[in-house]
């Protein structure tokens, strides 16, 4: 009898990814590719949905061609990006190209928004601030710089839903997406009627909402003509990457926070209520439903470039080896001789959001080498996740930090992690999941076929592949060089520099 597989799909901002596992939470088959990005504009990015399908049909044939000899896939379900979403004619054609979740043309449309709601409402319905990024702001730049293919859609999908759409035929979005739109009354976990209304928007446009792990719908002739995913395969809602990510890592309950490093870097954690404390909104934190059993509110801070800063300056010296970076910047004090590094690559970050942020080197000298310029980066991200991390942990009605674990790619740069619990001034659970949302997503698929009742089942029975994780402790010494530099240069520098941002985009726009 052939062994039962669990398939998954991460739909990320830098690669599109498959894996097969067992029921011990091994994987025994995987692909990738990577996403496919397209930049028509300064600021501007954009996924072409033809373009993009067919690498999820790629990874996936690769996926189930190689897993066919190792057992049967029973259950499926994907994460992806999250503000990221297509429009959907009543004959399932995408309208348009996928703007992706950090494009800058939807500024002036989030701003409109936010003067016309006002923002406390946005917040005290949505549960988040009125943004730019999310899909309402998405929605109204395609309404009025392309009325007429406006006037043509009948859905928005964000990503996950997208693909269980070309797979089933079925529309449904999760909450944890549907907390990415600024669309839904989270008190009330349905999609606002209020809110759209003010906007003239048809609640319509949006799918029917389902748990994480809850059936959409199965695998369609054609989908699995072009994917060889087993026909009538279960595929269950997935969600947000960084979000559903909880789940493999095992910090779903409240009180650990969970450190999710990838291309953006997300600090998650759990809540049993939502929060309307006014702080979080100005702080520009974010909330999201994550409905399994029962709604759990996640409280989410970060920073929109982390492992995507890394890379980027990996490139910037001739994409010279990660190895050789480290070596060189292991030479070095902590603090980098001075030199400091604003992450802000794609706008500002909490506690201090502008959409016209940019990032920087600051204290740069003639033989500043690349080996402190990589270490400024490193230091430069880990306390920028502080001050996102002390903001979140502030505001009232949030569960007290006993535990931090920490997980994504990130994780395998031994001196970031040093770094990272020096600054974060306490021990940190490194685990190694380099795959949760994948892992986190084919045990939500698992759920749905009815391979798993629970997320508890999935957790004990995979123990196994989902690992142990390490300890790493802060040096005495970094942390309380760390702790200075934080309070006298990062915990005050973005907000000092807003007003030079908001001149300079001013200059970059003409005016």
């Amino acid at each position: 009898m052939a062994s039962p597989l669990l398939a998954s799909l991460d739909l990320g901002t830098g690669r599109v990814r498959a894996v097969a596992i067992d029921l011990k939470g091994r994987i025994v088959a995987e692909a990738a590719e990577p996403t496919p990005t397209h930049f028509p504009q300064s600021g501007w990015a954009e996924y072409h949905p033809q373009e993009l399908w067919q690498v999820v049909r790629r990874v996936l044939s690769h996926l189930a061609e190689t897993a066919k000899s190792l057992g049967t896939i029973q259950g499926f379900a994907t994460g992806s990006m999250g503000e990221a979403g297509v429009l959907i004619d009543e004959d399932g054609r995408e309208l348009g190209p996928i703007i992706a979740w950090y494009c800058g043309r939807t500024v002036t449309d989030g701003e409109k928004m936010r003067a016309t709601l006002g923002d406390d409402y946005i917040f005290r319905t949505s549960g988040v601030t009125g943004s730019p990024s999310f899909s309402l702001a998405k929605i109204l730049w395609w309404r009025r710089c392309h009325p007429d293919v406006f006037a043509k859609a009948r859905r928005w999908l964000n990503m996950a839903d997208w693909v269980a759409f070309r797979l089933t035929g079925e529309a449904r979005t999760d909450y944890t997406l549907a907390s990415r739109t600024n669309a839904i009354d989270l008190g009330k976990l349905a999609w606002s009627s209020g809110l759209l209304g003010k906007l003239d928007i048809d609640p319509d446009l949006f799918a029917p909402l389902i748990a994480s792990g809850a059936v959409v719908g199965r695998v369609h002739t054609r989908a699995a003509e072009e994917t060889g995913l087993p026909l009538g395969l279960p595929v269950s809602g997935g969600g947000h990457d960084h979000v559903i990510s909880t789940v493999a890592a095992d910090t779903t309950a409240p009180g650990i926070l969970l450190d999710s490093m990838g291309t953006a870097e997300g600090l998650i954690l759990a809540n049993d209520r939502p929060i309307f404390e006014d702080a979080l909104r100005r702080g520009g934190n974010q909330q999201s439903a994550f409905y399994l059993d029962t709604p759990r509110y996640k409280l989410m801070c970060g920073l929109t470039t982390s492992g995507g800063a890394i890379e980027w300056f990996r490139r910037q010296v001739g994409g010279t080896s990660y190895a050789s970076l480290i070596a060189e910047a292991q030479k070095l004090p902590p603090g980098s001789n001075g030199l400091c590094f604003l992450p802000q690559l794609r706008g500002g970050d909490q506690p201090y959001p502008n959409p016209h942020a940019r990032g920087a080197f600051i204290g740069i000298t003639g033989d500043a080498s690349p080996g402190a310029l990589f270490r400024s980066v490193l230091e430069g991200l880990c306390l920028s996740t502080r001050l996102g991390f002390d903001h979140l942990s502030a505001i009232k009605g949030v569960t007290p930090v006993s535990r931090i674990r920490v997980i994504g790619g990130g994780t395998r740069n031994d001196l970031m992690m040093k770094i990272k619990a020096s600054v974060y001034g306490r021990p940190l659970e490194v685990t190694a999941l380099s795959e949760a949302t994948c892992l986190s997503a084919a045990i939500l698929g698992g759920i749905g076929a009815g391979v798993f009742s629970s997320v508890a089942e999935a957790q004990e029975r995979m123990a196994e592949g989902l690992g142990t994780a390490r300890l790493v402790e802060p040096d005495p010494h970094w942390a309380a060089r760390y702790d200075e530099l934080y309070h006298t240069v990062y915990a005050q520098l973005p907000a000092a520099l807003n007003a030079t941002h908001d001149a300079l985009a001013r200059f970059r726009d003409g005016a």
